[in-house]
């Protein structure tokens, strides 16, 4: 077993809702339809966590707010001193008085998707109508609460000429953070392979040329993430606590690594990322 230095071992963890999605994105590789998360287990993957001493906990998957409990979840996570980074489409999280105090006192980080500069491109990717607005609704929404808000951008063949284009509607927006991702392969993904895959020389620079004009609004921090730089980096966790990492032989696939309950989960994680 491979002994890793403090700094060097994987500091945080996605946790995934595997079960249902309100969007279809063809391209994701969350595999979806396995049974529905339950409060109890839930709150003891947050709680092994901590005791596991990772410090920061992204909720993604299928949309965490699905499911009732995830607000309790999320008080719980960030009172063990965890940092806390939601990742939502937005459907499920609507404008309250009660979702706007969980926002301001309890989320570092909120992520929500935008790929494309209109509704058109935007909306044919994610698979429903009227979503781009919504996104755009949320997003004036948390930024005039002070919440610290990301979008995330997929780039694949379906919407890399409209990069430029996207750029300037991020400058114009000035989110807290932009990230740009390369399309990825991976688990469920791979299907979609011949319609969506970039290559990465042409992601390269189309990602540099966007980071570029958003930089310019001195506001907004962009990382850009190819296919390489994200392998192997962290391990997800479904909702029923199995583990999961990007396989040693095939990095378009996962691996499941243990349970996060079981007792060396923390040193077999460490080995795999």
């Amino acid at each position: 077993m491979t002994v890793r230095l403090a700094e060097a071992r994987p500091s945080r963890v996605v946790l995934n809702f595997t079960h249902h999605c309100a969007l279809r994105c063809e391209w994701c590789y969350v595999p979806f339809e396995t049974p529905r998360a339950e409060r109890e287990i839930v709150v003891a993957i947050v709680e092994r966590i901590a005791t596991l001493e990772f410090r920061s906990l992204t909720l993604g998957g299928g949309d965490p707010f699905q499911y009732p409990f995830v607000p309790d979840v999320i008080r719980r996570a960030k009172g063990l001193g965890l940092n806390v980074h939601v990742d939502t489409h937005g459907r499920s999280f609507m404008p309250s008085a009660v979702n706007a105090k969980l926002a301001t006192d309890y989320f570092d980080l909120v992520g929500l998707p935008l790929d494309g500069p209109t509704a058109t491109v935007h909306d044919s990717i994610r698979t429903i109508p009227g979503h781009f607005d919504l996104v755009l609704r949320r997003l004036a929404w948390l930024k005039s609460l002070g919440v610290r808000v990301k979008l995330n951008t997929m780039v694949s063949q379906k919407n890399a000429a409209h990069l430029p284009e996207l750029a300037q509607l991020v400058c114009h927006l000035s989110p807290w953070r932009w990230s740009i991702y390369q399309f990825w392969p991976l688990g469920p993904a791979h299907r979609v392979l011949n319609a969506y895959e970039i290559e990465r020389g042409a992601f390269d620079c189309l990602a540099g040329e966007a980071a570029k004009h958003v930089r310019t609004n001195k506001l907004t921090v962009v990382e850009i993430s190819d296919q390489l730089s994200r392998r192997a980096t962290y391990p997800l966790v479904h909702h029923d606590g199995s583990v999961f990492a990007h396989s040693v032989s095939d990095p378009n696939s996962f691996s499941r690594v243990c349970s996060i309950f079981d007792v060396e989960a923390r040193e077999l994680i460490d080995d795999y990322c």
